[in-house]
């Protein structure tokens, strides 16, 4: 004789919904916590190009200890800045002299006052790197 009990294997279309949507929320999360990642590594990466400039000046201030602004952003080792948010090589779109009004995210501030060379970074939507000047002086 043939038996005609239905089989109970499988899952229904509740317990298939719940797990689609759990695994929605967790791939938001995950998407976020990315995008967070993201942002923090672009600004490291403009202090690396603060530490870079204020290593090259104080370098180029043992050799020259009259060193003044404009050469300072004359050296060529600073020609190698890339910017993280803008993907712009060179000084001229990486430096901001002075802390001048036209400062964008990713960019270096580079001041000169009372032969002491100050050097700023800043962040998403040009807003400053706090706790994070460094200085070079001869």
């Amino acid at each position: 004789m043939y038996s005609f009990r239905k089989s109970k294997k499988g899952f229904t279309l509740i317990e298939l919904m719940v797990v689609v949507a759990i695994i929605a929320v967790l791939a938001l999360l995950g998407l976020r916590m990315y995008s967070t990642q993201q942002t923090k590594a672009k600004i490291a990466l403009v202090k690396a190009n603060a530490g870079t400039v204020q290593v090259t000046i104080q370098t180029e201030l043992v050799d020259v200890p009259s060193l003044d602004l404009n050469g300072a952003l004359g050296l060529s080792d600073l020609d190698i800045l890339h910017n993280p948010f803008t993907g712009a090589v060179g000084v001229g779109e990486n430096l901001a002299v002075n802390d001048a009004a036209t400062v964008s995210e990713g960019m270096v501030g580079v001041s000169y006052s009372n032969n002491v060379f100050t050097i700023t970074g800043y962040e998403v939507d040009g807003d400053l790197i706090l706790n994070y000047t460094l200085t070079a002086q001869p």
